[in-house]
């Protein structure tokens, strides 16, 4: 694969906070795409992914992405990049609106976030990730993944954030229902969730595409 350098990139003041896509569930954080990206584009960065957090504070939900971003620095970020979703759709997390102020469903939560976020870091370009598609089952409520996948990116468009679709499989490269992708490229075979080291270097020139476009402006 051709190593492409973007100059958007390079040096750039960067916040990501999301759950184990971020976190790098089985393998650390070190081998997650985020901190692959960092090193190489020498980017001064945390990485606030939490293995298992919800992005709600729904009823059972673990260590809320929308409690804890103000636990980030006050850095002058260029960048702030939040996922979310897949464990608020495993807690049953009602869809909501997004300017109800509830923080308990998952679109109150995604648009308080977006503006506290904004409200902390007045000049970073604010970008959301998707999680991957990982399947049509639904939950107890009835909703399947892709309900929070399509209030993320509604929650996006109305407050004017820019939305990243790794749920697009041919986009990302990410084919969270095939088996065989996911024995070479999962934690384990049957985890439709966690990519293993192989895994995020294959999805790293994905992200590194898209949040290029973004810090560019295209």
């Amino acid at each position: 694969m051709e190593n492409v350098y973007y100059k958007s990139l390079r040096g750039l003041t960067a916040l990501f906070i999301g759950d184990s896509l971020f976190g790098g569930h089985g393998i650390g954080k070190d081998l997650t795409w985020i901190n692959l990206l960092a090193t190489k584009y020498g980017m001064t960065f945390e990485n606030h992914g939490v293995c298992g957090c919800t992005l709600s504070a729904c009823e059972g939900g673990f260590q809320p992405i929308i409690s804890r971003y103000t636990d980030m620095p006050l850095l002058d970020a260029d960048l702030v990049v939040i996922e979310g979703g897949r464990n608020d759709y495993n807690k049953n997390a009602a869809i909501g609106t997004q300017d109800s102020g509830d923080v308990s469903t998952y679109k109150g939560a995604l648009g308080s976030l977006i503006r506290g976020l904004k409200d902390r870091y007045p000049r970073a370009i604010i970008a959301a990730v998707s999680f991957w598609r990982v399947g049509d089952r639904p939950n107890e409520l009835g909703l399947p993944c892709g309900e929070y996948t399509a209030a993320m990116e509604e929650v996006c468009a109305e407050l004017g954030v820019h939305f990243i679709r790794a749920c697009d499989e041919e986009s990302s490269g990410v084919y969270m229902t095939d088996p065989a992708f996911r024995t070479e490229y999962c934690w384990v075979p049957g985890d439709v969730c966690h990519l293993n080291a192989r895994g995020m270097e294959l999805a790293l020139p994905f992200f590194e595409k898209e949040l290029a476009r973004i810090m560019s402006g295209k």
